[in-house]
């Protein structure tokens, strides 16, 4: 069990480094300076919190750098100035790690550092032992290491902790080969993610063209050998595996101008191979020497690891930042203790918040409400609002927010993240849009209005004005009786047409039979509309019992004004009326973007389908868009204001349903009304 000093004010933090670490490590609490000189040497690693110790802890480096030169210091915090960790690196310090960004990383460089500081450990105990006991027999002797190579070799070591440049680490753990076993060629090859093979990436004593042409491939020979076994190739060993396979191996060891290949490795993957040519002298390695490159082959393949994480991480952090910086919404996210741990620049301008130069660790009440309130339902309860349109007082604009819980790789809560864009423009457009559309509206109502009245009192003015001199024509009397009748209740009949529009519409649903409701509208269609006129009507229900879920007088009304229409656009002949109705589970694909956004978003799996269709002309040619007739004073008669259809589909929408027209000129209208079918309860 590794053991790690952690110094710190706040003894709380334990806990959260033990949940954080696991129960593999030892970890010991501590703040005093004559308690740190004696354990900094007992143990394997020191972490040092600058949340709690801040300046105070760049004196904590220089105390253990006294007492334990060689120890390895970490830090860790949040939102710690970065003149502070510059000021530590100097001093000593060998990692610093910010919880609120890279906390996962955390267990893995603590995991690292012990790791290569039991490395140092045992390259120290290995030079005492062959300093203190003779060298290995004539037949087996090996050569021991300088006190120039054991200094090189614990440069290595370091620079495994402290290197983050691939090129350099690489070139310098190829330069430590050579120096140290007198090898003449050497190559690097790591795996190329995208490309999902294996090329060289360093190399001593090949030509440049010979790195750009080498390429090894998974499912082959080498690669597939060292994935599966793990361990180190000699020219011996490959006479153990099969023909083909010993075969493909030694070529690709020619290519690589090889006599032995080490696998690097990184928790179980192979994420690189290491080609070990001749010596100088031409002597073969020894045993011991391959274990030692395969020793630092270990440490190395986990440096490298690290080394291409931590590229990919800054690589995505920085496209991420450019995403951000240039986004055209705002970002704002939070952690789980409520800090702002995201907010881009559209966001800090869009919010007037250009008063903090960074909001980043600000507390989340310093955005204006309900931001707040948002982010925290949603981190708190699971709350998920997508495109909420809300209103921010303290900057008096109109919002569509959308947010969502962050959770880390363990599918854990982490904190909320919301993404709103400014509406104001839009809303104010939209409210223009609705006074022109108002205007529009009052507008054709006068001049219609206008005109319907001005036909209706045209003749009673006339018959009005002839009055006096036929008062005593008992004939005329009549006549002047029967169109005041007729013109008054058109008249009405218009004003109440347009009060329809001037208040919501309330339904008394129940169940009624569909049959039953056409058939009451047939007839109050017939005292109203056709009383002179030949209609032939002709009503074919495939089921009997056919029930909707409707108010009885609304749908009765909506079904008149469409007999009505049908009707009136048979000019001269006979007029014939054909109504079917039957159930259906389908809607038909013809249907309206408009009229489907006014449907009940749960749609029902049954309806019923109710066609009306007459023997007149057909919508004209000019007309043939034909959801314009559903518009409010859209006619194609001479007389009438248009509204007859417009109250139909409102009605019709307003139960669930929808009307869709079909129409061929010369032949004819059909109206196919669909409305939800209701089942009684069993």
């Amino acid at each position: 069990m590794a053991s790690i000093l952690f110094i710190t004010r706040e003894r709380k933090r334990e806990k959260f480094l033990n949940d954080l670490l696991g129960s593999e490590y030892l970890i010991i609490t501590e703040n005093e300076h004559r308690k740190i000189r004696t354990l900094s040497l007992m143990v394997d690693l020191i972490i040092i919190d600058f949340s709690s110790m801040v300046w105070d802890g760049l004196d904590i480096i220089p105390l253990i750098r006294g007492f334990n030169d060689s120890a390895v210091v970490l830090g860790i915090g949040r939102k710690i100035d970065g003149r502070i960790i510059q000021a530590a690196r100097e001093k000593g310090l060998a990692e610093y790690v910010d919880i609120d960004r890279d906390v996962t990383l955390l267990p893995e460089v603590v995991r690292e550092k012990v790791e290569k500081e039991m490395l140092i450990s045992r390259m120290k105990e290995e030079r005492i032992s062959r300093e203190s006991f003779h060298p290995f027999s004539s037949s087996e002797k090996e050569r021991t290491f300088s006190s120039e190579e054991w200094q090189f070799l614990e440069q290595m070591s370091r620079f495994l902790i402290h290197g983050y440049n691939l090129d350099e680490l690489m070139q310098f753990f190829l330069d430590l080969l050579t120096r140290l076993f007198g090898i003449t060629r050497l190559s690097l090859l790591l795996k190329d993610k995208m490309e999902k093979t294996y090329r060289i990436r360093a190399c001593l004593g090949m030509t440049e063209e010979m790195k750009q042409y080498v390429q090894l491939y998974p499912q082959q020979g080498l690669v597939k050998f060292l994935a599966r076994e793990g361990t180190v190739i000699t020219r011996e060993r490959i006479l153990q595996t099969d023909f083909k396979t010993a075969y493909e191996i030694k070529q690709q060891m020619k290519l690589i101008q090889s006599n032995v290949v080490v696998p690097l490795s990184a928790h179980g993957e192979l994420i690189g191979i290491l080609g070990l040519g001749p010596k100088i002298t031409g002597d073969k390695m020894s045993s011991r020497e391959i274990k030692q490159v395969f020793l630092f082959c270990n440490q190395v393949g986990l440096a490298i690891q690290n080394i291409l994480f931590y590229e990919e991480m800054c690589c995505q952090k920085k496209y991420i930042e450019n995403v951000l910086k240039d986004a055209t919404s705002g970002v704002i996210s939070v952690d789980t203790e409520q800090k702002i741990t995201t907010c881009n620049p559209r966001a800090q301008k869009m919010l007037n918040l250009d008063e903090y130069l960074n909001l980043t660790g600000k507390d989340m009440r310093k955005l204006p409400s309900p931001l707040g309130d948002l982010l925290f339902e949603t981190l708190t309860q699971g709350t998920l609002y997508e495109r909420k349109e809300v209103y921010v007082p303290a900057i008096k604009r109109w919002l569509g927010v959308s947010t969502s819980q962050v959770k880390n790789a363990k599918g854990e809560v982490s904190g909320s993240m919301m993404i709103f864009t400014d509406l104001t423009p839009i809303k104010y457009l939209q409210e223009e849009k609705e006074k022109a559309q108002k205007r529009d509206f009052l507008a054709q109502v006068a001049v219609r209005f206008s005109q319907e009245l001005r036909n209706s009192l045209v003749p009673i003015k006339s018959l009005a004005e002839l009055l006096p001199s036929k008062y005593v024509d008992e004939e005329f009397r009549k006549r002047l009786f029967s169109v005041v009748t007729k013109e008054i209740e058109r008249i009405d009949n218009l004003i109440e047409r347009l009060v329809f529009f001037s208040q919501p519409l309330h339904l008394d649903k129940a169940a009624e039979s569909l049959l039953s409701l056409i058939t009451e509208t047939l007839e109050n269609v017939k005292k109203k509309t056709f009383t002179n006129r030949e209609v032939q009507l002709n009503i074919n229900c495939k089921e009997e019992n056919l029930q909707v879920y409707v108010d009885k007088k609304a749908i009765i009304e909506a079904f008149g004004h469409i007999v009505s229409n049908s009707i009136e656009a048979v000019a001269e002949e006979a007029v014939k009326i054909d109504i079917n109705c039957e159930a259906t589970d389908k809607l038909p694909d013809t249907l309206s973007v408009r009229t489907r956004k006014k449907m009940v978003s749960q749609e029902p799996t049954e309806y019923v389908k109710i066609e009306i269709r007459d023997n007149g002309p057909g919508l004209p040619a000019k007309n043939m868009d034909k959801n314009n007739i559903f518009d409010p004073f859209f006619t194609t008669k001479n007389r009438g204001i248009g509204l007859g259809l417009t109250i139909s589909q409102s009605i019709i929408e307003e139960h669930g349903g929808c009307i869709v027209p079909l129409s061929e000129q010369g032949k004819g209208t059909t109206m196919v009304v669909y409305l939800p079918r209701y089942r009684p309860p069993l």
